[in-house]
């Protein structure tokens, strides 16, 4: 329970603190990109396991590669949802975003000792 509640947190508070520290994220709204982090969270909760199942067989054959550019693909659209949050330079800075979320949560992981 303290696990999944940490890897919400470090979820919710990544995007403020990767558009404080990144060069190609540009934070416009502090409030809107808490917000941002908050719907990231519910949707890496809810909406990320259920990819990962449904392509679970193509990402067999792409080595994983495809779960990553999923992610990125969930942090980019999450930011075009949520109007002034912030601003990617471009693609692959979504993927440096969603490489630190994943680096966080797999941290809270180990910390917690969760067995997958």
């Amino acid at each position: 329970m303290l696990g999944g509640i940490l890897r919400f947190a470090i979820t919710a508070a990544a995007i403020p603190l990767c558009a404080k520290f990144m060069d190609g994220v540009s934070l416009i709204s502090m409030e809107n990109a808490i917000i941002l982090g908050v719907i990231l969270a519910v949707g890496y909760t809810l909406l990320r396991p259920v990819v990962r199942l449904l392509l679970s067989v193509v990402n067999f054959c792409t080595l994983g590669l495809l779960y990553v550019a999923v992610d990125a693909w969930l942090v980019w659209t999450a930011a075009k949802l949520v109007e002034n949050s912030v601003v990617f330079d471009n693609y692959w800075w979504a993927l440096a975003v969603s490489l630190v979320i994943n680096l966080g949560r797999t941290a809270v992981d180990v910390l917690t000792d969760k067995k997958r």
